[in-house]
């Protein structure tokens, strides 16, 4: 079998050949694609051999991973590079970094884990996303994140085929400006070959999860002593938590109460032996599917949102507080992954006042939002509402993107069942407040293109950042090869246009 190219050429290249469904679709079913042909390379000489194929048919890419990302990144009419057979991981002593491990394109995060656990000395990564399925390129090429900083800002290196065909390396030895750009680039330099990390030597985490009423807790000074004493935080606002049908006044959010989670280092040894860990999974994947499953009833009886989410809330807090020792990877990637719960996902970062109240002000703004929706009738989200730390980032494209190292981010994560009544009416309304008052810019991954103006509003707030990334892009790929996204076209656009 052999791939159909121009004649004239004269050319098979038998080492990209597409594969016969030509369909594909994101994980959670948003995005259904029918490009002209997909790849599933397992080498790179497949990489190298695909962009010759494109050059020759002259033909755009754009590639995908595991397919979490809810945004158009990956979407394509020509050819789609589906990475996930790239999974090779090997693990170097590094005279600079200590140890760092290299892993193609397709690892997930589950498998690079197990290779460093597994390793003498075992190592383990310092952050990672909370979900391990994940697969390293997609994490990276995005700007996705942790609880404390973005991946792309662990890497010492990486290697991409460029639209010549040729493997580039990048990193900060060879050219800091360029590794800048390249640590996430958005598919719009090639396609990621590898990528290497610098890695540490296992260490455990005391994970704590604690709940306690709003007004007991929820002041900066709190969150600043919480952020300077653990290794990360995160705090979340579960809907309706403190609903109780029973009291005239039942939709009172004077009564809701936060979700205060956090991770300290230390040297007490794991609470849990490894059986008892992939029991207690086992356990939080059929919970999981039984809590989607009444999330999702919620779609067509979304008044019974609140005594469902309270509900959830009383089972999710029924123990009390809770604290125990894990291995780093396994305190990190706290959500364990079924891969039938799927969610719509807005995220945004804004800049960190130097005093924590603006954290405070939209916490207590998108709170009390909710309740506004829920006494018209409208009950637009049924999980909870996120609020990560992340420090800056000296990547081009990051939203987070700042030469100050101190400067810190709040990123707001709402998500909700798909399908859910009003939600993207909800977010709307954060996420333009947000970018009114903050200048704050959505997570590249998840959805945000539905926000009214975001193309226009993106093309200004990072027009000096995209005019720095694109003289990089025009030297890797001048014939625009992998810039096949609409919004990425237009957001690019509008920035370069604005220079001249």
């Amino acid at each position: 079998m052999s791939v159909e190219v121009k004649r004239n050429k004269g050319l098979v290249i038998r080492s990209a050949i597409p594969i016969e469904n030509k369909t594909w679709e994101n994980w959670n079913g948003q995005i259904h694609i029918f490009p002209n042909a997909i790849f599933e390379p397992s080498t790179l000489e497949d990489l190298i051999d695909i962009v010759k194929l494109a050059k020759i048919n002259n033909k755009t890419i754009r590639c995908a991973a595991q397919g979490h990302t809810t945004s158009s990144l990956s979407v394509t009419k020509n050819y789609l590079v589906v990475v996930t057979n790239l999974n090779k991981v090997t693990v170097q002593h590094n005279p600079k970094y200590g140890w760092t491990a290299t892993a193609e394109a397709g690892t997930s995060l589950s498998d690079f884990d197990n290779v460093l656990r597994n390793y003498d000395p075992p190592l383990t990564i310092d952050s990672a996303t909370v979900y391990n399925t994940f697969r390293v390129s997609g994490v990276i090429a995005t700007g996705s994140h942790g609880a404390k900083s973005i991946m792309p800002d662990q890497l010492c290196s990486m290697k991409i085929v460029t639209s010549s065909g040729e493997v580039c390396e990048f990193s900060e030895e060879i050219n800091e400006s360029e590794f800048n750009a390249a640590k996430l680039n958005l598919g719009l330099l090639g396609i990621i070959y590898s990528l290497t990390f610098r890695v540490q030597p296992m260490y455990n985490l005391r994970l704590t999860d604690k709940f306690i009423p709003n007004n007991e807790w929820l002041n900066p000074k709190n969150i600043q002593n919480l952020l300077e004493s653990s290794d990360a935080i995160g705090i979340n606002y579960f809907p309706f938590n403190g609903f109780n049908q029973s009291d005239p006044n039942s939709l009172d959010p004077n009564r809701d109460q936060i979700w205060i989670k956090y991770w300290v280092r230390t040297d007490e040894p794991v609470s849990f032996t490894q059986q008892q860990l992939e029991q207690s999974r086992k356990s939080q994947r059929q919970g999981a599917i039984q809590q989607y499953e009444l999330r999702r009833s919620l779609i067509q009886n979304s008044e019974a949102t609140p005594n469902i989410s309270a509900k959830l809330w009383n089972d999710l807090t029924s123990k009390g507080n809770t604290s125990f020792v894990y291995q780093a990877p396994d305190a990190i990637h706290y959500v364990v992954s079924e891969e039938g719960v799927k969610f719509n996902v807005m995220e945004v970062a804004f800049k960190v006042s130097p005093d924590f109240s603006n954290v405070i002000t939209e916490y207590f703004f998108i709170m009390e939002l909710l309740y506004d929706f829920a006494r018209k009738g409208k009950f637009p989200i049924n999980m909870p509402v996120e609020f990560r730390f992340i420090k800056s980032s000296e990547a081009l494209l990051s939203i987070t993107f700042n030469k100050d190292p101190e400067e810190l981010y709040c990123f707001v994560n709402v998500m909700t069942v798909p399908g859910t009544p009003n939600w993207e009416e909800f977010t709307q309304l954060i996420a333009q407040r947000l970018f009114d008052k903050y200048k704050a810019k959505p997570h590249w991954a998840k959805d945000w293109e539905f926000i009214p103006n975001v193309r226009s509003y993106l093309s200004e707030v990072l027009s000096d950042q995209i005019k720095q990334f694109e003289k990089v892009r025009a030297k890797y790929d001048p014939d625009k090869m992998f810039f096949d996204s609409n919004s990425l076209q237009d957001i690019f656009s509008k920035s370069l246009d604005s220079q001249n």
